[in-house]
């Protein structure tokens, strides 16, 4: 069962021959037929490589060249990968997944699907008699092999296959258990599992309509819902009075956005992009050519190119649940470019949609942006499906990235562990030396965790833990992988003798390695007062006292428990920021004296504007929460 995220719904104009948005037709005023897809259902338009890649899978398949004129469009469905439900003539004519066994496209057909290949000539058919179409459509599972009459002679043992009445009426589909020839034998055993059985209905002649048809179709549903994001703009833009700001990344939804604010408050915004320093080329190229066209103000942070290797090489390759390079390549930089530009903070619209995830559905529409101090976000489109978005673009007939046509569906940076095994192929074939770079490297990483081969092959390395599909994936392929630790060596500590002394609590540890005090001397100025010795450093701070040795042992004191754990805490924050910053810039934009400079690829603290605030110590900084294992 799908996740429901939002209204569930599509409907099909059979005269107009497009997809509609709500059941009426604004071109021709007449009805469409629901169609019946699967939650979350963010429909989006079939793009060239993705029909490409339909054509020649089911040509590979079933030997027919599927007609692909008109609107074609896709619904993605749960799977450990990409797999889309197809939509054409207001049917869904099967699912085009991305296998993660075979690491290979396949089309499943559903009956509708069937149908078209069976009238086209294709083959892995199966023909059953009476007797097992009468069976399978009171509910049986199996077509077992007494009741086969014919079949393809060159089906094999996994195909998926179309099955026919003796009167050559498609009535199931499903996957063989047997070859052709072994069904042939009509000996006793499951010959095809089936997937979906029924009678289809005699289809209505439907005209193919283009996606400038499907435009008109949808007038006033596009007109609907950019008048209430309109209103919403314009009414929080009021509500907040703070300098206005348009997140852009180069992707579809903050683009339908930026027009959106555009309309709604003219010239009066600025427009935030970050250059993550492993972003497709074409996204930065598009990004700055469209902005300049448009005529807004771009304020642009420039990561180096070099960033987000020197992040796997500390703390390994990112995972989707551990997000060094979201931190260090994107969060701290765009909370530098507000910090710089907007130092009262600002309000910014972003691109985000409930139908993309069960987080972003929970999102209100506005909030206090969590990662981004300074930032409150606002999300316009937030109830907008994929061919909402689209939809508008088309109407609006403005440039949009060129990697959608390429076959990516969402646009993002090309190393991302995000990605699916699909879009991975897509880098593989569109940008052959970025593929062998992230290869090369995660065949490091593999090495040095003692991985099998499978642990790059599948993806496996997209994540630390994995999660419980993969899991039973890696099961089934034969492999035994452990979490994944962290790269380099994880700073820890072990807490010794505890001890009472003029009335206060004394407290004693190690930590795991030799510490560099010319860091922890100028770090732990975010605590407190510092003072050196030979071979230590001290900190007075409000909650008692610590001294730290160069041969990585500790002793702090306070006169109550909450004391000795808040030092304790605030020690081992500064010898991680101080051993493993990686210079993200996530603390010196949260400090409003300016205290925090990073240079050297590290935060220093400036020791005569630090306040000992420790508010720069609040943010969980790439190195904190990469040491914490995320």
């Amino acid at each position: 069962m799908g996740v429901y995220l939002g209204a569930v719904k599509l409907f099909w104009c059979m005269d107009c021959g497009v997809p509609l948005l709500d059941e009426k037709c604004s071109s021709c005023g007449g009805r469409g037929i629901d169609v019946d897809i699967s939650p979350p259902g963010d429909v989006r338009p079939a793009f060239r490589r993705e029909i490409e890649v339909l054509r020649n899978v089911v040509k590979f398949q079933f030997g027919v060249d599927l007609c692909c004129d008109g609107c074609v469009v896709l619904n993605k469905v749960p799977y450990l990968d990409h797999m889309d439900e197809v939509i054409m003539d207001g049917e869904i004519i099967g699912a085009l997944r991305f296998n993660v066994f075979k690491l290979s496209w396949e089309f499943l057909p559903k009956l509708a699907g069937g149908r078209v290949i069976w009238q086209q000539g294709g083959g892995k058919w199966v023909c059953a008699d009476k007797g097992a179409v009468e069976s399978i459509l009171q509910g049986s599972a199996n077509l077992l092999g007494p009741g086969v009459l014919d079949c393809d002679h060159e089906i094999n043992i996994g195909d998926h296959v179309v099955v026919v009445d003796s009167n050559g009426e498609v009535f199931a589909v499903g996957v063989a258990k047997k070859s052709g020839r072994e069904m042939l034998a009509r000996e006793r055993g499951v010959a095809v599992k089936i997937r979906e059985r029924g009678i289809l209905p005699r289809g209505k002649e439907t005209n193919r309509g283009t996606w400038s048809d499907a435009v008109r179709a949808n007038e006033e549903v596009l007109d609907m819902f950019e008048k209430d994001a309109l209103r919403f703009i314009r009414n929080v833009a009021k509500n907040y009075g703070r300098p206005v700001t348009v997140a852009f990344s180069g992707g579809k939804d903050s683009l339908v956005t930026l027009l959106l604010v555009q309309k709604a408050l003219g010239e009066n915004f600025k427009v935030l992009f970050v250059d993550t320093g492993v972003e497709f080329p074409e996204t930065v190229a598009y990004t700055e050519r469209f902005i300049k066209k448009l005529g807004v103000d771009l304020l642009e942070e420039k990561v180096a190119s070099d960033v987000f290797w020197k992040l796997v090489e500390e703390f390994g390759p990112p995972g989707r649940d551990y997000r060094i390079c979201c931190k260090g390549c994107k969060l701290g930089p765009l909370t530098k470019l507000i910090k710089e530009n907007f130092p009262e903070g600002c309000l910014t619209f972003i691109g985000q949609r409930s139908y993309e995830s069960e987080a972003r559905f929970r999102e209100p529409k506005v909030n206090v942006n969590p990662w981004v101090p300074g930032q409150i976000a606002a999300y316009p489109i937030k109830n907008w499906t994929a061919l909402h978005v689209w939809l508008y673009i088309f109407r609006e007939g403005v440039e949009y990235n060129s990697l959608y046509e390429k076959g990516l569906s969402r646009i993002g940076c090309w190393p991302c562990p995000a990605s699916k095994l699909s879009e991975i192929e897509v880098l593989k074939e569109t940008h052959e030396d970025f593929y062998k770079m992230l290869m090369s490297t995660l065949e490091k990483w593999r090495e040095k965790y003692g991985y099998p081969e499978e642990w790059v092959r599948y993806g496996f390395w997209r994540w630390k833990r994995l999660p419980k599909g993969h899991l039973e994936l890696a099961k089934q392929l034969g492999v035994m992988l452990a979490e994944r630790p962290a790269g380099g060596k994880k700073i820890t500590y072990c807490i010794g003798q505890r001890g009472e002394r003029d009335g206060r609590t004394i407290l004693s540890g190690r930590f795991n390695s030799p510490l560099d005090l010319s860091r922890i001397k100028n770090i732990a100025n975010v605590m407190g007062e510092v003072s050196t010795s030979i071979g230590e450093v001290a900190v007075a701070c409000r909650w008692g006292e610590a001294r730290i040795l160069e041969d990585g042992s500790f002793t702090i004191s306070s006169g109550s428990e909450e004391g000795i754990d808040e030092i304790k805490r605030r020690v081992a924050h500064v010898v991680v920021k101080a051993l493993r910053c990686v210079g993200c810039g996530e603390c010196a934009s949260a400090c409003k004296r300016q205290a925090v400079l990073i240079n050297w690829g590290m935060a220093w603290i400036l020791e005569d504007r630090c306040a000992h605030c420790s508010k720069c110590m609040e943010v969980r900084c790439t190195a904190i929460y990469a040491n914490s294992g995320a």
